[in-house]
């Protein structure tokens, strides 16, 4: 997490900070242009009461679900396990590859709350590797599947349909 980023309440609803009506949390597998979805989607969002918090790593991500209220996930599957400005040259962790962002939905299979969460495959894969990750991903657990998304319409479309399927089309309530 951004040490800038205002965190939203914690699950400890014992915490009287107050919380977005929505965050979103989204990983990376390194900093993108001005241009990028990663980028793009928490201006866009913001004000309309979503907060978007970036991970650089799949542990990065798995402690933000743990700690923060997240209501929907965009993990990139090229994030790596680890952020790889600590890990040291020549002990990169290859869980899964290429696709170590399922990494992420391994972990998050096993939690007893997570978030809904959409795979977006932002590189250019063959075909029938491409259909793998694809049956991967959904079967763990996998609200959606995006293939290289073009524009920004590709992701905000995702989101509302996640919204209108996982939370009945309205924003959770806190």
């Amino acid at each position: 997490m951004r040490p800038t980023d205002p965190q939203p309440g914690p699950r400890n609803p014992g915490n009287p900070r107050p919380s977005a009506r929505f965050n979103v949390l989204l990983t990376q597998d390194r900093p993108h242009s001005a241009g990028h979805w990663t980028r793009q989607l928490p201006r866009l969002l913001e004000p309309q009461g979503v907060k978007a918090y970036v991970a650089r790593s799949g542990r990065e991500a798995v402690g933000m679900v743990n700690d923060l209220e997240i209501h929907a996930a965009l993990i990139d599957l090229a994030t790596p396990q680890d952020d790889p400005r600590e890990v040291p040259p020549g002990s990169e962790s290859g869980v899964l590859g290429e696709a170590q962002g399922l990494w992420v939905l391994e972990v998050l299979k096993r939690q007893p709350t997570r978030p809904p969460v959409v795979v977006v495959n932002s590189r250019a894969i063959a075909r029938n590797q491409a259909q793998r990750f694809l049956n991967q991903a959904l079967s763990l657990g996998a609200f959606s599947v995006v293939n290289r998304p073009s524009d920004i319409e590709d992701m905000l479309a995702v989101i509302r349909r996640l919204i209108d399927r996982q939370y009945e089309g309205a924003w959770p309530s806190n």
